[in-house]
Parts: C-alpha cells; structure tokens; sequence
C-alpha cells in the first residue's frame, strides 16, 4: 500500500499548487479590477465629496491588500484633491493629515519618486490654507522631497509638473513667477511624451494640466 500512499500524496500536493495558484490569479483579478473601477472614477470626479467617497474606497482596498502600495497611493492622491476643492479652509489640514497618513503606510511598503512627488504635493496643498505663513516651511519641505524623488528617478514628469506649479503660484520676488514656470512646464510636458508607465496601474497624471497651465504661462 505504500507505492500507492506516496502516490496519493504527490496527486494531493498537486492539486493544493493549483488550487494555491487559481485562488491567487482570482485574487489578483479581482483587485485589478476593483483598482481600475475606482480609478475610472476617481479621472470623472469633480467635487470634494466624490473624491472623499473615493478615497476611501481606495482606503478600504489597501485594508484589505496590506502588501500593496498603490491603493495607499490612490486614497492619498484623492484626499490632497478634496483639499483643494473644500470651501471651509478650517478643515482642510484634517483632510490632509488623512492623506499623510496613507503615504506613510504605502511608504512603509516602499519608498519611490512616485511616492516622494504625492507627499511634495500633499504638503505644497497646505500653503493654500495660509500663503503668507505657510508659505516658506511647506514650500521648502515640498521643494525637497521633489529633489529626492529627481535622485530616484530624474524621468518622472511629474517631478517637473509639480516644481513649475510651485514656480507658477510663487510672485517673481521670493523666486517664482511665469517665466520661471513656462520653462519647467515645457520641460514637464517633454519628459510626459517619453514616460511609459509599466502598468495601467500606475500613477500617469499631470500631463493634460502641464499643458494648460503652459498655455496660462502664455
């Protein structure tokens, strides 16, 4: 009986790959979708609240896929929007303290230039609740983390997008203005005809907005 013993357990161990390797593909399916349904709506989004909704959406996915760091991302970039779009300035901080929270868990899982541009943004969003306070310690602390997002990967465009916004909402006398800003969106708009993202997955914004706000250079 023994031949047939080792036989039955080589059939068993088999049958638990498979089975391993279908429940995985199935997992694996079904968070791409889920990820792609949000993302569809998070590109038709409009509002404070939808972007909240879809924040937290994303929110619910990263709690339930630990390993993974772009539902983290996502909730991130979604609630730095809401920010932006809250007429009550008094809670937009709250907003974004929701945003830092969910880069430091997807930087817990790795640490990026996509990553490192999402956090430049989330802290430049601050200076809209007080320019002339804020304005100097969020836009040097934004300032750096571009530089260390360019040390990682000097090709990604929105490394560029986001400095020549920066530059665009500065006056000329502290060291922003236009000019400045035309020449980083172009650069911006160059690196963007180049970029590939290596899945449809990945961040791939700001290019549309570089050119329109090169046009408002103009």
């Amino acid at each position: 009986m023994k031949p047939k013993t080792e036989s039955m357990k080589k059939i068993l161990f088999t049958c638990t790959l498979f089975l391993s390797g279908f429940v995985a593909t199935a997992q694996n399916t079904q968070y791409e979708s889920t990820m792609k349904g949000l993302m569809a709506k998070m590109n038709g989004a409009n509002v404070a609240e939808a972007y909240q909704a879809i924040a937290n959406g994303f929110e619910r996915v990263g709690n339930a896929e630990s390993k993974e760091w772009l539902p983290k991302y996502y909730a991130a970039f979604n609630f730095i929007m809401q920010s932006y779009l809250t007429q009550d300035k008094s809670k937009v901080d709250g907003i974004l303290d929701l945003a830092d929270k969910q880069i430091s868990a997807a930087t817990s899982i790795t640490d990026n230039d996509e990553l490192k541009c999402l956090n430049s943004w989330a802290q430049s969003a601050r200076i809209a609740v007080d320019p002339m306070s804020r304005g100097m310690k969020y836009g040097m602390e934004s300032a750096k983390l571009l530089e260390e997002a360019k040390k990682i990967n000097p090709s990604n465009p929105r490394i560029y997008f986001l400095q020549a916004q920066s530059a665009f909402y500065t006056p000329e006398a502290f060291g922003g203005g236009k000019a400045k800003a035309k020449v980083l969106f172009e650069k911006a708009i160059e690196m963007y005809s180049k970029f590939n993202p290596s899945s449809e997955l990945m961040p791939n914004w700001g290019a549309e907005e570089a050119k329109k706000m090169l046009e408002a250079c103009n």
